[in-house]
């Protein structure tokens, strides 16, 4: 059995900052989403695909994991964190910079909200 996830809170300013143009999530492109009751929403996730060895850090903005260099975000992903859904993201999705600031109105990875609650 392997070792189960670890959710580390980091700073939203910098999740976006590290994500840098992997935000927003491209059309087509797969998304997981984290559990709405997970430790964390915006900040990482510790994932240890083989136990016993070093696990990778995927940053984690607003319930989501998107693609990014810890590696790819796939069903072997989601098998390691349990609740999380792994998704596509839909064409209807407006193109939009991710915020930038605490100023900026939160990014929302559904699309649908203009008023998600930041961090």
């Amino acid at each position: 059995m392997s070792m189960p996830p670890i959710y580390v809170p980091l700073d939203r300013d910098e999740v976006v900052r590290c994500l840098g143009n992997r935000l927003p999530p491209r059309v087509g492109r797969p998304v997981l989403r984290v559990p709405t009751d997970a430790e964390v929403q915006t900040g990482g996730v510790c994932v240890f695909p083989i136990e016993g060895r070093p696990g990778y850090l995927y940053y984690l903005l607003d319930g989501l994991i998107v693609e990014q260099d810890a590696g790819p975000v796939d069903e072997a992903l989601a098998a390691l964190i349990p609740g999380s859904v792994l998704e596509t993201v839909p064409g209807d999705i407006p193109p939009e910079t991710p915020p930038t600031s605490p100023s900026d109105p939160p990014w929302d990875p559904a699309g649908l909200r203009t008023d998600a609650p930041t961090e």
